[in-house]
């Protein structure tokens, strides 16, 4: 063991313990008792801080950097009463499990992290004169009511239970390969045809001013609409009340009508996002333009991977709605088509906006590095006139401070003789030193 384990031996020294407290950010305790670091590659060398090395000497470790070679398992907060362990890398890992399958699964096969969330199922089932809305938990009722109604929109949220999910795929012979797609949250926005139904994988920004998406997957079948999500919260509640008020055709229309409003919304929810990006380019204008800082600079780059990020969440819906529109779907009424189209033109507009204010945040930095070089300028320029002015200074007092004997030589420096000497040479400098700046000033090189 790298470092001691105080399990089975003894409690942690009042010294750890009260490290503990402190560094609760640096440091974490595992369930072994370990005092651990941030996670970084053995191979990675780190520097050895004082603090740090004293660190290291607390838990009987002789280099500081076998701390920060050691994982990261929990991250540890004290208060007065308890201290609480929160599991941080068990939570990354898991998030990475529920999002990609292992390399070598079997196609198809459902995996499903054990701290999943239970499905939570709310279905619509309607017609043009009837609309039901409720909460189930199981198969049978979604399979009543898909009989008992033209249309009927299941929108599952959450993936905690394989059998549930699996149970549904079968009730609707949803295709194994895209049910995996849809809860392995990774998936690129795109479009797959299948014999009876279409599968449609969309992103959605979390929030408005968010550019953290999550993964919304379609299946769009005769008389039904099943939506998986990744966690609650949606977009989607505007195109609810639609369905509740009968507002439009939306319940006299088809499947691939609700599929398309759906669309309509995610889409329409990227607006809000730029628009307040245009809000901070804006802002970050005026202080670039104004006040040149350090500080800046890490906002532009900042902005700039997020508007990469909006770019890559955004682009690939292009292809899925010219691939709607352009291939003929039997799933897919010609009367929709339109309206899809119409979210075709949403798409090409954020992806305008979206390369618009790339190009200003590129153009931002360019800027910010040109205020940042002018200031440098005015600064040497002023250095560059004040050492300017006073070289003849310099010289004069170079010259009359040479040591030579008056007499040797009747032309050692006669003039160290004078009456005035002394108050010519003061004379001769500021003489010198003011016609050098009247010559500055004239060229304009001092304005």
């Amino acid at each position: 063991m790298i470092a001691k384990s105080y399990r089975d031996s003894h409690e942690p020294p009042h010294e750890a313990a009260a490290l503990r407290r402190e560094t609760s950010s640096r440091y974490a305790w595992s369930k072994s008792g370990f005092l651990t670091g941030y996670p970084v590659k053995k191979a990675d060398v780190m520097p050895e801080t004082p603090r740090l090395q004293d660190d290291a000497n607390i838990l009987g470790c002789g280099n500081a950097n076998i701390l920060y070679s050691l994982p990261l398992y929990y991250l540890v907060t004290t208060t007065k009463d308890q201290v609480g362990v929160k599991s941080v890398s068990a939570k990354r890992k898991h998030v990475k499990a529920a999002r990609r399958s292992p390399p070598g699964s079997v196609p198809g096969k459902l995996e499903i992290t054990r701290s999943a969330a239970k499905p939570r199922i709310r279905i619509m089932a309607f017609g043009p004169h009837d609309l039901v809305e409720r909460q189930v938990d199981d198969v049978g009722s979604i399979v009543e009511m898909r009989q008992a109604f033209p249309t009927i929109w299941i929108d599952i949220v959450q993936f905690g239970d394989a059998q549930l999910i699996s149970a549904i795929g079968d009730a609707f012979d949803l295709h194994q390969l895209a049910l995996e797609d849809a809860i392995n949250t990774h998936q690129r926005p795109k479009v797959e045809e299948y014999d009876d139904h279409l599968f449609i994988v969309a992103l959605m920004p979390d929030e408005a001013g968010s550019v953290e998406t999550e993964q919304v997957a379609f299946f769009v079948g005769d008389g039904y609409l099943i939506t998986f999500q990744e966690r609650p919260g949606d977009c989607f509640e505007n195109v609810r009340d639609r369905i509740r008020k009968a507002t439009g055709r939306i319940r006299s229309a088809g499947s691939d009508y609700t599929s398309y409003a759906l669309l309509d919304a995610i889409i329409d929810s990227y607006f809000p996002v730029l628009e307040k990006a245009g809000d901070q380019l804006e802002a970050l204008e005026d202080r670039v333009i104004s006040a040149p800082a350090p500080e800046n600079i890490s906002e532009l780059h900042d902005m700039k991977r997020r508007l990469l990020l909006l770019r890559r969440a955004i682009w690939p819906h292009r292809e899925v709605f010219n691939s709607l529109l352009r291939d003929e779907h039997p799933l897919i009424d010609p009367a929709t088509r339109p309206f899809l189209r119409d979210c075709y033109d949403h798409t090409i507009q954020l992806m305008d906006i979206v390369e618009t204010y790339r190009e200003m945040a590129s153009g931002l930095v360019d800027l910010h590095i040109s205020g940042v070089s002018m200031k440098l300028n005015e600064v040497m320029k002023v250095l560059t006139i004040v050492a300017t002015v006073f070289m003849p200074l310099s010289f004069i007092a170079s010259v009359y401070g040479m040591n030579f004997d008056r007499e040797k030589s009747p032309w050692n420096m006669p003039e160290l003789g004078w009456y005035l000497g002394y108050p010519f040479a003061l004379f001769l400098m500021c003489a010198s030193a003011a016609g050098l700046v009247w010559y500055i000033w004239k060229k304009g090189w001092w304005r």
